[in-house]
């Protein structure tokens, strides 16, 4: 294997050992395709100062596990993780044994392919590729088909496996738990990359906060500016202030992004809530363990999500209630 370091061209720094780096967008997943060797390259990639243009996938010291987990069905897990190294003069029962506990899966060692649920067929592939020792682990959707709980739990597992690691996803919420970067990537452009945190929480555009998570958005026209932040005229009634997620002139038609948990609801008039509380009617409360997920009608009709910890006083459902937010966790964009 070589152990020189991954990079690609415009989206960081090589990439050290158990860095993540999280793709999101329509051109994340032929990216990935490029950087297997499955595909047009779109980007430039190196492994040291060696280009991997040109290389067949199994020359570039790259595991490559597709959206399709390409199991063998008839075959164990210990003989699936195996099947790489058959021609190589390797340990392959130590490489297999390696695997099997990075990937927690000892328990499993026995079992035929075809008798495992989409999570630990989804957790052997990745075990087979790891067995091969690669530079970087090239993952397309690997929260497919998982229920959150073992989404994020894979997520937490990807960052402690030891090699770099590239996945396209668009399964925002585990993808940013994996990541130490994230690079959005839109009709060949590349619209951001930064810390998880800095993508979802300052999104450098519109379609990037769609991509990196759930989000609201309200249209209106900008109706005073000061500094970075400004003062928007609702469509639907309501003056709210927000910061500025890009330049926008007074007149300026916009849109004000809200994270769901950004939104605070109580069961009071909008004028005891604060200046730029909106009236709001509960349509729906859902439980999802340590918060409920609410959907919110607007007077004019249109519907906010929020979501608020488990446990905090809420209104009933129909009742009349107020939203608001703090203005530093508000964006405006333009529409």
């Amino acid at each position: 294997m070589d152990m020189a370091e991954l990079r690609i061209e415009g989206l960081g720094p090589p990439l050290q050992p158990s860095d993540v780096l999280v793709l999101l967008g329509e051109d994340a997943a032929p990216l990935l395709h490029g950087l297997a060797g499955f595909g047009a390259a779109a980007r430039a990639a190196f492994l040291g100062d060696r280009p991997l243009a040109g290389l067949a996938p199994h020359r570039r010291g790259l595991g490559t596990v597709l959206r399709a987990p390409g199991l063998l069905p008839g075959l164990t897990v210990a003989a699936n993780i195996a099947w790489p190294l058959r021609l190589r003069r390797v340990e392959r029962a130590a490489r297999v044994a390696g695997a099997l506990a990075a990937l927690e899966l000892d328990a499993l060692v026995g079992r035929a392919a075809a008798t495992l649920a989409p999570a630990e067929a989804r957790r052997v592939a990745i075990a087979r590729a790891l067995a091969t020792q690669p530079v970087a682990l090239l993952l397309e959707e690997p929260f497919a088909e998982l229920a959150a709980p073992e989404a994020e739990a894979l997520a937490l597992l990807l960052r402690q496996l030891g090699p770099a690691v590239v996945l396209a996803s668009s399964d925002a919420g585990p993808a940013l738990t994996a990541a130490d970067r994230v690079a959005v990537l839109h009709q060949g452009r590349l619209l951001q990359l930064a810390p998880p945190r800095e993508a979802y929480a300052r999104p450098a555009e519109a379609l990037v906060a769609s991509l990196t998570g759930e989000t609201n958005f309200l249209p209106g026209t900008v109706a005073e500016v000061f500094d970075d932040e400004c003062r928007v005229a609702l469509d639907g009634g309501g003056t709210v202030e927000a910061m500025l997620g890009a330049e926008l002139p007074p007149g300026a038609r916009c849109r004000v992004m809200l994270r769901p948990e950004s939104l605070a609801v109580a069961a009071v008039a909008p004028e005891a809530m604060g200046e730029g509380a909106l009236a709001a009617t509960l349509r729906e409360a859902v439980f999802q363990g340590g918060q409920m997920r609410l959907t919110l009608a607007l007077a004019n009709g249109q519907v906010l999500l929020a979501r608020r910890p488990t446990g905090l006083r809420l209104p009933a459902l129909g009742e009349a209630c107020a939203v608001g937010w703090n203005t530093g966790q508000a964006l405006v964009f333009p529409a």
